[in-house]
């Protein structure tokens, strides 16, 4: 078992993407490769779609979220998530970029893969006990923009390169996330789905 110190930072519980949809995540990020001076990508290791995120967990937070998480993956049973196309978040809507707010006002700083939706998702999402600070907005993170002017100057193109992309996303499990000794998004536990 893992070394935990508290409090936790940056924690959250997400559907992570493996095998082909994780493949297709880095393949989206490699179509990107000319544009690295504009992005900072995603860990193209642990691709995710947050359901539920936590500035800081204490540990008696950290173990009531545990059982928490385990529940929610024994009522919930596989399904398939669909991916369609490429948006962005923009800095005057920018809450948290776990949980931005739809229609970017301002300039872009979040580039994200578009999932709608889904009756599935739905019940996934309601599932999680916990409030939520700011309204639940499906997506899997690509990049955060470093430069919005030189984004703007590009965004033409690098919609392009990504804009008709879908991808399906079989869903299976949750999965517990958090900064570990200075490594962000380090896997804690997965909890996969039971019925």
């Amino acid at each position: 078992m893992m070394d935990l110190h508290f409090p936790l930072h940056s924690t959250f519980l997400a559907i992570p993407l493996e095998a082909e949809a994780k493949h297709a995540f880095q393949e989206f990020q490699n179509r990107l490769k000319d544009f690295d001076d504009i992005f900072r990508f995603q860990c193209p290791q642990s691709p995710h779609l947050t359901l539920q995120f936590w500035k800081e967990v204490m540990e008696i937070e950290y173990y009531q979220i545990i059982p928490q998480s385990k529940k929610i993956a024994d009522a919930s049973a596989p399904f398939t998530l669909k991916m369609q196309g490429v948006s962005t978040f923009g800095s005057a809507t920018l809450a948290h970029a776990s949980a931005p707010l739809r229609g970017s006002r301002g300039e872009d700083r979040v580039l994200f893969l578009d999932v709608p939706f889904s009756d599935e998702l739905a019940r996934l999402k309601k599932r999680c006990p916990w409030p939520n600070i700011e309204p639940f907005v499906p997506h899997i993170t690509l990049a955060r923009i470093k430069h919005p002017q030189k984004f703007a100057v590009h965004k033409k193109r690098i919609m392009k390169l990504i804009g008709d992309a879908e991808l399906a996303i079989p869903v299976d499990r949750v999965r517990l996330y958090a900064e570990v000794n200075g490594v962000q998004q380090t896997t804690l536990q997965d909890f996969f789905f039971a019925k």
